[in-house]
């Protein structure tokens, strides 16, 4: 979108042993909520989390390193670079994209609200299946 337009980041996870999602909506993809994020991860999660994640600088800069060192309950994995391909919630973001597409409305507020709902509509098992993790 042009600058003087509003936009908003979908931070989000996938739980590949239960097929739950965590998303929050953050004003764009910066350091600070990435690691807002990944505390408000940590509340939603018990024990260890391995976290497996592109490339992106929010997620590599040096202050999500530091924060990452100081906890002891994530461990991550870069994935190799421009390979959306081996993420799979980027099968799911890409699913998402379809649906608010197709919203008519064009408003951000009722754009977010469409992923919002997509995600909470959303099974386990059809997020595992959506990211072609679920075997019947």
């Amino acid at each position: 979108m042009p600058e003087e337009n509003d936009d908003f980041t979908l931070y989000g996870t996938l739980d590949l042993t239960s097929g739950h999602t965590h998303v929050e909506a953050f004003e764009k993809g910066r350091s600070d909520y990435t690691i807002q994020y990944l505390e408000s991860l940590l509340e939603e999660t018990a024990g260890k989390v391995l976290l497996i994640w592109d490339q992106a600088t929010w997620h590599t800069s040096g202050q999500v390193t530091e924060w990452l060192d100081s906890t002891d309950r994530i461990e991550t994995y870069l994935l190799p670079v421009r390979s959306p391909e081996a993420n799979p919630m980027e099968d799911l973001w890409r699913e998402l994209s379809g649906r608010v597409a197709a919203c008519l409305e064009r408003s951000l507020d009722t754009l977010l609200e469409s992923c919002r709902e997509y995600f909470e509509d959303l099974s386990p098992e059809q997020s595992l299946r959506t990211a072609g993790l679920y075997l019947n």
